[in-house]
């Protein structure tokens, strides 16, 4: 099989971006303060699952890495995406400064072209409150899968959720069960900024993958923040295109 042109990766992994991204605007830091209460999350919980973005804006005020605004079109845009999309949020520990942390998880489906994809897609949050409003959060782990094909292919996509400025890290996508006589391709490639903030999708080099999966070392900028990776594999019997967050900080 030779190594196939750059393809285009549709709108998948940034659907699913989105759909990781749609309780938050990136992973900006947020100053300590009050836990999320258990009505709040159930409030926001409720607001999300609504068709419409009536209520969102009564829970969010902006602050740093929420804007009510975008949230709300984001919101919007997942839901046309994915009409059947389901959030759910539940609380986990609570950071030693005191901010409370977020699981948020997204499911949906869709039909296009005849093909049916599979939306999974999750986010860990710190998360501060104010009043009765959620008022700051940063992403400290992101991930979205968006599968299609009548099973769920077994994919396990290894690659840390933190590195340290300069480190050289690996990002490792395998195929779990044996090719034997199957051709599988694929890419990885490195969403840029501009890409995540428009939902662009990125370009990727695919290839024909006879290992059955991607290996890649990664060296990461010598400046904290965070890269937003994009994978695709394309099987006989359907693709699995995955998008991760990967934090960038200076010391831990």
């Amino acid at each position: 099989m030779q190594r196939q042109p750059s393809r285009t990766l549709q709108r998948g992994p940034c659907l699913a971006l989105l759909a990781a991204m749609a309780l938050g605007m990136g992973p900006w830091a947020a100053p300590a303060g009050a836990r999320v209460s258990d009505p709040l999350l159930r409030n926001l919980e409720q607001a999300l699952n609504r068709a419409g973005n009536d209520g969102l804006r009564t829970l969010v005020e902006t602050g740093p890495g929420l804007d009510p605004g975008r949230l709300e079109s984001r919101h919007q845009q997942l839901r046309q995406a994915f009409a059947d999309a389901r959030w759910s949020l539940s609380s986990g520990p609570d950071l030693p400064d005191g901010r409370s942390t977020l699981l948020v998880k997204v499911t949906g489906s869709r039909q296009e072209a005849g093909r049916s994809f599979r939306l999974e897609a999750s986010q860990r949050l710190a998360v501060r409150q104010q009043g009765n409003r959620l008022a700051s959060q940063e992403v400290l782990a992101e991930e979205s899968i968006l599968r299609s094909g009548e099973r769920d292919l077994p994919v396990a996509v290894l690659m840390p959720e933190e590195v340290l400025t300069g480190q050289r890290y690996d990002i490792d996508v395998v195929l779990d069960e044996p090719l034997k006589d199957t051709m599988l391709a694929g890419g990885v490639g490195e969403i840029p900024p501009e890409a995540q903030r428009s939902l662009r999708s990125p370009d990727l080099q695919l290839g024909a993958l006879t290992a059955g999966g991607i290996f890649k070392r990664i060296q990461a900028p010598y400046k904290p923040g965070h890269q937003f990776w994009a994978v695709l594999l394309l099987h006989p019997e359907g693709t699995v295109s995955v998008s991760r967050l990967v934090r960038v900080v200076s010391r831990r």
